[in-house]
């Protein structure tokens, strides 16, 4: 006879297993409850800081976060004086963000180093290329390859010229009749708003080139090329046409007004230390604004037997995406695209930067000062500004003859031969290296 016992012991066993199968059943009830937030998507966004757009970044994150709960954005806005190297190291090292922003300037180099993923149109939500740009005004030239589009455009731009009504007024001129037309008559008008002391030293200049931005070269250079219906990059052979009379004539003009000696012209202009200044586009208006200055907004100057009617060159900064990310990223990233530039009027309002969209032209603050429209009149004549692969390096080379010649008094003659043939080795290292 078994113990009365006996079956409850008995019956321990298959409890304890039933037990045991529970816990195993809530255990992987549990993990499963958990994955989706370990499956969740990273969107990695790195922007260069511009300070009246970054609360716009976070805004646009948070909301996209919300609008889509499986993508969480990691967002860094990084100093502009970092950023570009920051990229490359990251690009480098087969890492960096899903999403970044850079200048037209460097686009090229990316291009031929394989970093950016052609537009993906059905992410974005448009049909195809066709349905995108016809949104736009212009821009795309600047990130168009073999056909296809790298990215987007969240500023196009270009310079004009600002003058200080103030110091206009005081010398007994008026910007809008008085500005000079052609760069031949710039110097003698300048003239008149400079103030010097015993010594001729100048306590005020009429006028000066964004000598500290080391691209300002660059830019000057190649819109004074396109007024003389040339180009920097030579179209047919890839190679710099600085050895030319095209550039022996654009730097020598450089040579006239101001140098490298001088300090930052925009914010010599936005101080009252400067009569004009001809770096500022739409970004500009705002920042007189907040300076209280008075001012006229007027074209660049033309060559007086100019061929092509253009000012300053045209410029963009991109949203582009990384070709080495996930496929899910990829697709995260145009997604995250759109929402931006989705956002064109308030970044126009709010920080300055110019998305030519229709949206933009049709909105109160773009019509609130005339000298808007003039600008973007300025635009529409303008030409990009070349981009090439190894640009930093080329850039280098030009800003070393370029202090040879100004600062350090040589001949143009002499200078521009061995830097156009350094310029052109860079150069074709540079797509050696990319396999261009």
């Amino acid at each position: 006879m078994r113990h009365p016992n006996a079956a409850a012991k008995s019956m321990r066993p298959r409890l304890m297993r039933r037990k045991f199968a529970m816990l195993a059943t809530l255990a992987v009830t549990a993990l499963m409850s958990v994955a989706p937030a370990s499956a969740q998507t990273t969107l990695k966004v790195w922007l260069h800081d511009h300070p009246p757009r970054v609360a716009i970044d976070k805004a646009i994150a948070a909301e996209f976060e919300k609008a889509n709960p499986d993508i969480k954005v990691q967002y860094d806005v990084i100093p502009v004086g970092e950023y570009g190297q920051k990229l490359l190291t990251a690009f480098a090292s087969g890492s960096g963000p899903d999403v970044f922003m850079n200048s037209i300037l460097l686009v090229s180099q990316y291009q031929s180093s394989k970093i950016l993923a052609p537009v993906d149109f059905a992410a974005l939500g448009y049909a195809d290329e066709k349905a995108l740009t016809s949104q736009y005004l212009t821009g795309f030239d600047g990130i168009r390859f073999g056909g296809k589009i790298y990215g987007l455009p969240i500023e196009v731009s270009n310079w004009v010229c600002y003058a200080n009504n103030a110091i206009w007024k005081e010398a007994g001129l008026d910007p809008e009749k008085d500005f000079p037309k052609t760069w031949e008559a710039l110097p003698a008008v300048m003239e008149k708003l400079t103030k010097r002391d015993a010594n001729g030293v100048p306590t005020r200049r009429g006028f000066d080139f964004l000598w500290p931005n080391r691209n300002m070269f660059w830019f000057v250079q190649s819109s004074m090329f396109h007024q003389q219906g040339k180009e920097m990059v030579d179209p047919q052979t890839g190679k710099m046409a600085f050895d030319t009379p095209a550039g022996s004539r654009a730097i020598q003009y450089m040579y006239r007004l101001g140098g490298p000696q001088y300090g930052d012209s925009r914010a010599d202009l936005l101080g009252g230390r400067l009569g004009t200044e001809c770096s500022f586009g739409l970004f500009g208006i705002p920042q007189m604004k907040t300076a209280n200055l008075s001012y006229t907004i007027r074209p660049a100057p033309r060559f007086a037997d100019a061929v092509s009617d253009n000012g300053f060159d045209a410029y963009a900064f991109y949203m582009m995406v990384n070709a080495r990310s996930t496929p899910a990223n990829q697709k995260a990233a145009w997604k995250y695209a759109r929402m931006y530039i989705d956002r064109s009027v308030e970044l126009f309002d709010k920080a300055g930067l110019f998305v030519p969209r229709q949206e933009v032209l049709d909105s109160p603050g773009y019509k609130s000062d005339p000298g808007i429209g003039l600008i973007v009149d300025e635009l529409k004549k303008a030409k990009f500004v070349p981009s090439i692969p190894g640009y930093d390096q080329v850039l280098d080379i030009l800003l070393k003859g370029r202090d040879q010649m100004v600062q350090g008094g040589q001949p143009v003659g002499s200078v521009l031969p061995g830097i156009n043939d350094e310029m052109n080795t860079a150069l074709a290292r540079a797509r050696t290296r990319a396999g261009g």
